[in-house]
């Protein structure tokens, strides 16, 4: 062996990898060959009752590409099928195994076994809900007679610039009042099936609902089955798309030490 390839492997030796942690969860549960980041293989680094979720971290400076985010959020999805898990963020990555235990589990033993209790059995459903543009626009024309009067101005072309700007602003207003009785009445039959709810900011126009539900295990049946109910309640009008069951990432935010 060369000098400079023996200095490599002897420091290699020396220092062992950095380790990336996904999440926390039970001692003793079943990973069945799992693959994480850089495809290496994940396992549990163990003290008492609790046990941190980790691979090897992937070489150089790590940073949030959709397929490591996806690979870490497939990880979480695997683990949760046996146990409770209590998610870390992204890109947590520790010295060492020992710092894992160190830093980690043992620095806060108390408040992660606190909170594995808390969330015991519990995972979160994302529910994001669109209305489909030309169904509710034809709504508001049809259910407003000034709106739908300007719109047949405006249609003929004989309408002034100003015209078609308070067109404009009148739907608008008339979209974002309609959104939040909408999305109001979402919650209101979801939310009896969820123990907390997460609503976020909306991102698109035609965004009606951006939630995260906490929901028991046991109850995932039924709120599967809600879900359905308002999928053909809604057919024309609205789109759903509904993801999980997820590790309670909106309700359980867990960096490094």
């Amino acid at each position: 062996m060369a000098a400079a390839e023996q200095m490599t492997a002897e420091r290699n030796r020396a220092s062992p990898p950095a380790v990336y942690v996904y999440g926390v969860t039970r001692s003793g549960i079943g990973l069945r060959r799992l693959k994480g980041l850089a495809d290496a293989s994940v396992d549990l680094v163990e003290h008492g009752e609790l046990a941190a979720i980790v691979s090897d971290a992937p070489p150089g400076q790590l940073r949030a590409k959709r397929r490591d985010v996806l690979r870490h959020t497939e990880v979480l999805q695997r683990a949760l099928e046996n146990e409770t898990v209590l998610p870390l963020a992204f890109g947590i990555v520790f010295a060492s195994r020992t710092s894992v235990v160190d830093d980690l589990l043992v620095a806060r033993y108390e408040e992660l076994v606190e909170l594995m209790h808390r969330f015991d059995a519990l995972i979160e459903l994302t529910v994001r809900a669109f209305y489909r543009e030309d169904a509710v626009l034809a709504e508001i024309v049809r259910e407003d007679r000034a709106i739908s009067e300007l719109r047949e101005a405006t249609q003929t072309g004989a309408v002034s610039e100003a015209a078609r700007v308070r067109l404009g602003e009148a739907v608008a207003q008339q979209l974002e009042a309609r959104r939040a009785r909408d999305a109001d009445a979402l919650l209101a039959r979801l939310l009896p099936l969820a123990g907390d709810v997460v609503v976020e900011e909306r991102r698109a126009e035609y965004e009606v609902l951006r939630a995260s539900f906490l929901v028991d295990r046991h109850a995932l049946e039924r709120f599967d089955t809600r879900m359905q109910e308002l999928a053909r309640e809604q057919d024309e009008r609205m789109l759903f798309k509904y993801t999980g069951p997820l590790a309670p990432h909106s309700f359980v935010s867990l960096r490094g030490a």
